[in-house]
């Protein structure tokens, strides 16, 4: 059945409306965002210059992760320039891919009748505009591809577990659906290793054996399309392989950042991954509310409607446990994981998305539900507006066309959902329909303003050209630079006016000291310590009254927490910084100063 034929063409047309403004802006209308996106964009502008089986940072091989996000982000940096659109520009086909793979599974799960003709739409735009979703499909990194991939091998799944063994053609129809679904972890896989299995393999293991439907299990139609992912699988292995330390970065590659995440394992160095992002008991469950919202209010009856309906007997019964099974099991086994981070359980949201549709199908009104998401909605976006009149009266101030933009769409919003929230002629999939429309517009012209002022105290671009224009023409050291250094420095500073070294490298003193004896008028780039600007530092930098470089983290005497570079004779000569900290010291030797 199409898209077309399972909701009203005005429902469809407002969805993919509502999503375009939503995407374009996240996607395309702001710059590299600190944590990992400068990171990000270097890696995948590596591989656009010198395809290679695996990126390069500082010319340093990137072995945490598979190329294909970084491979498909380069070929758009390479085609369209590089710049943040352009990075980004394959993750708007990952967004678009999930939403159409939930979409189609809801429609599965939810059967023919007429309830889900709505609920099947509203599903997947409960799932697309899910904060925790939200913010993996703008973000570049490789978890949008990741989503993606599950979401595909889910649909593939279901729609291979359903396929009835009396109906024609039934094997051709179910080694289709695993095809698709071994499609979705390949892709997966070339976006964040094996652990991208974890959600689509326990929903299936589970669901198996929930249902007692071993004779999935001997089909071979499940086993036939394994030689997709085996085989990419295995010729990415061996040209990693064959490459110098090949050995050593495949370990990297399958046990310290695969099993090095989910076990407390020893590691040498940056290899020590169980070190990072430590887990702590309930923290998924606990955040869930959060990575739910606006939908949080939705998930609460969802859930206890599914243990119902699970149990009871019914054509729904196995969609219901589906469901389950794609939500939870991947969340509870998460929560055991060494390590924890947000976006580990955004596969999690497919399953989530899936009962609050079905949930939405069984229900005609659910009044007080939904006026609370109504009311949740309308709060967010007067919390948005308060934001943005607050700092138009700053140093951060919008243009007054996008100031105008962000208020109006802020009030259409708060009137808007209040009005979607209470009405009583629609069916709870159409307010949800409804009520997801607004929540776009909200994330999308709502935060206009917003954006402007955190791309301007982002902007890693303006970094970089103030210190090339302080350094220019002398060659340029990166003193112990973190991986966002090596990134802006990679992504803007032309190529061979820059190198680096680790102060933790044996015989550093020796090393820095030859470099300054054959070119002397070097300049030292250090970081500047500390972790970010106080409130006291914000507030006087958003009142207007000081420049951003007088209102430095610390003073410059503090820059003898560098005692090599001080017994090198090296003097601090100049300081760039951004709002919000972000900031160093550049060195040169006294016999080098003017």
């Amino acid at each position: 059945m199409s898209l077309r034929t399972a909701a009203p063409d005005r429902q469809v047309a407002l969805c993919l409306a509502a999503l375009a403004l939503l995407w374009c802006t996240g996607l395309f209308g702001r710059g590299y965002w600190t944590p990992d996106e400068p990171r990000e964009a270097a890696l995948a502008a590596s591989v656009s210059a010198h395809p290679a089986a695996l990126p390069s940072l500082a010319g340093v091989r990137f072995a945490e992760k598979p190329p294909l996000t970084y491979w498909l982000s380069g070929g758009s940096m390479k085609l369209f320039g590089v710049h943040p659109a352009a990075a980004r520009l394959p993750q708007l086909c990952y967004a678009l891919l999930g939403f159409l793979a939930v979409w189609i599974l809801a429609r599965r799960l939810l059967g023919k009748d007429s309830a889900a003709s709505a609920a099947a739409p509203a599903g997947a735009m409960v799932f697309a505009t899910g904060a925790l979703v939200y913010q993996v499909q703008i973000w570049l990194d490789t978890d949008a591809l990741l989503l993606a991939g599950v979401s595909l091998a889910l649909a593939g799944m279901y729609a291979g577990l359903a396929t009835a063994d009396g109906a024609p053609s039934a094997r051709n129809a179910r080694l289709r659906a695993y095809l698709v679904m071994h499609l979705g972890l390949t892709l997966a896989f070339f976006a964040k290793n094996f652990a991208a299995w974890l959600v689509p393999v326990l929903a299936l293991l589970c669901f198996i054996v929930w249902e007692r439907r071993w004779r999935e299990l001997g089909r071979w139609e499940l086993y036939l399309g394994a030689l997709l992912p085996i085989g990419c699988i295995a010729g990415w292995a061996g040209a990693v392989a064959a490459q110098p330390d090949g050995a050593q970065t495949l370990r990297v590659l399958f046990w310290n950042n695969l099993i090095g995440r989910a076990l407390s394992i020893a590691g040498d160095g940056p290899f020590n991954y169980s070190s990072g992002h430590a887990n702590s008991p309930g923290k998924y469950l606990i955040e869930l509310p959060l990575y739910l919202l606006p939908w949080t209010a939705l998930a609460v009856p969802a859930l206890r409607t599914a243990w119902r309906g699970a149990r009871r007997a019914g054509p729904r019964r196995s969609a219901w446990r589906f469901a389950i099974c794609a939500a939870l099991p991947g969340l509870l086994l998460l929560s055991l994981a060494a390590t924890a981070r947000g976006i580990y359980a955004a596969p999690c949201m497919v399953g989530f998305s899936l009962l609050i549709a079905l949930w939405a199908a069984e229900t005609v009104q659910a009044r007080v539900v939904l006026a609370t998401t109504a009311v949740l909605i309308a709060l967010l976006a007067t919390t948005v507006l308060a934001v943005t009149l607050a700092l138009q009266w700053t140093v951060e101030r919008a243009s007054w066309p996008v100031l105008l933009l962000s208020v109006l769409a802020a009030v259409v919003v708060i009137v808007w959902s209040l009005r979607q929230g209470f009405a009583s002629v629609q069916t709870s999939s159409t307010r949800v329909i409804k009520l997801a429309a607004a929540w776009c517009l909200l994330l999308s012209f709502g935060i206009c303003s917003l954006i402007g002022a955190v791309n301007r105290s982002q902007d890693l671009a303006a970094l970089a050209s103030r210190i090339a224009q302080v350094a220019a023409p002398r060659p340029l050291l990166l003193w112990n630079p973190d991986e966002t250094t090596l990134a802006w420095a990679q992504l803007y500073l032309p190529a061979g006016s820059w190198s680096a070294v680790d102060d933790a490298d044996r015989d550093v003193s020796e090393m820095l000291a030859q470099r300054l004896h054959a070119a002397p008028d070097t300049v030292v780039l250090s970081m500047i310590p500390g972790k970010g600007w106080s409130r006291v530092k914000w507030r006087e930098y958003l009142r207007g009254h000081q420049a951003t470089t007088e209102l430095s983290m610390l003073p410059v005497s503090q820059a003898h927490r560098e005692p090599a570079l001080v017994v090198a004779g090296l003097v601090v000569t100049a300081r760039v910084e951004r709002p919000g900290g972000r900031g160093y010291f550049l060195w040169r030797a006294r016999r080098s100063e003017p």
